[in-house]
C-alpha cells in the first residue's frame, strides 16, 4: 500500500496517490480492526458509526486524508497540500500495529536440503546464486 502512494507520489501524481490511498485506508481499517464499512456510508458515518476506541487515534489523520481526498474524488479538482503531506497521513494512518501487520509477511525459513550424509546439498559455488 505505501509503495503504491510513494510510486504514485515520486511521478507527482497527487491525485492518484489520494485516489488510491483513500478507499485503500478505508478498506485495510476495515481488515485490522474488524469492522464492517457498508457500501455507500460516507466518510462521516465511517467516523461516527464506525469508529471504535482503538481506531480513535487515528480519526484525525483520517479525517485529514478524505479532506484531501473529497476534492479531487468529487470535484475533479486538483488536490490541496503537496506530496509530503499525503505520504504522512498515510505513514501515520499504517502506524498502529494493526494497520502495519497487514503487510507484514511472517518469516518461516525453510530447512536447507541435505544430502542423506547430513551435510548441506548446497555447494560453494552455487551459494549465492539465483534461479
Amino acid at each position: 500500500m505505501l509503495t503504491e502512494v510513494k510510486r504514485r507520489l515520486g511521478r507527482d501524481d497527487v491525485a492518484g496517490a489520494l485516489l488510491y490511498a483513500y478507499p485503500k485506508v478505508v478498506e485495510d481499517l476495515g481488515r485490522a480492526y474488524d469492522v464492517a464499512f457498508p457500501e455507500g456510508y460516507s466518510h462521516e458515518e465511517i467516523l461516527t458509526r464506525r469508529f471504535n476506541e482503538a481506531m480513535a487515534p487515528m480519526a484525525e489523520f483520517f479525517d485529514q486524508l478524505y479532506r484531501m481526498y473529497a476534492p479531487v474524488r468529487f470535484g475533479g479538482r486538483a488536490p490541496p497540500g503537496t506530496a509530503d503531506v499525503v505520504l504522512e497521513l498515510v505513514q501515520s494512518l499504517y502506524s498502529p500495529e494493526p494497520m502495519w501487520r497487514l503487510y507484514v509477511t511472517p518469516y518461516s525459513p525453510e530447512p536447507a536440503a541435505t544430502t542423506s550424509a547430513g551435510t548441506s546439498a548446497t555447494t560453494p559455488e552455487r551459494a549465492g546464486e539465483e534461479g
